[in-house]
């Protein structure tokens, strides 16, 4: 394996141990690799000047989007960066709400690959 410091890669060495879920320090490892994923999705501003706007706290993201589209195609990237850096998107647990002044019956969103459920509210 080798770390990436400064644009610069370390030497070459083994891994012997691992992080296990629980231990302290995997938490901030994952803060860390998370952070470079939504960092590689280019979302800056906020969603008054943008199509799509991204938060996340602890291992939940919320992708806004303007549009379907807009949210399929950032849907399809975080997973793009997210199987890039080893994580995986848990699509048993992926919503969408889409907020609108109108009574709606409750759809799908495609994606291509996955199909997921829409929500009147999210449970926190």
């Amino acid at each position: 394996m080798k770390v990436k410091v400064n644009n610069s890669y370390s030497e070459l060495f083994e891994m012997k141990t691992v992080v296990r879920q629980g231990d302290p320090l995997s938490a901030l490892l994952f803060s860390v690799v998370l952070d470079s994923v939504v960092t590689n999705l280019e979302v800056q501003g906020n969603i008054t000047t943008r199509l799509k706007q991204i938060c996340t706290y602890a291992d939940d993201i919320v992708i806004i989007g303007r549009t379907k589209q807009i949210l399929i195609d950032t849907f399809c990237k975080l997973k793009y960066e997210a199987l890039n850096a080893g994580l995986i998107v848990n699509n048993n647990k992926t919503k969408y709400l889409f907020c609108t002044r109108k009574t709606i019956h409750p759809t799908y969103i495609n994606t291509g690959e996955e199909q997921f459920e829409q929500v009147n509210s999210f449970n926190l």
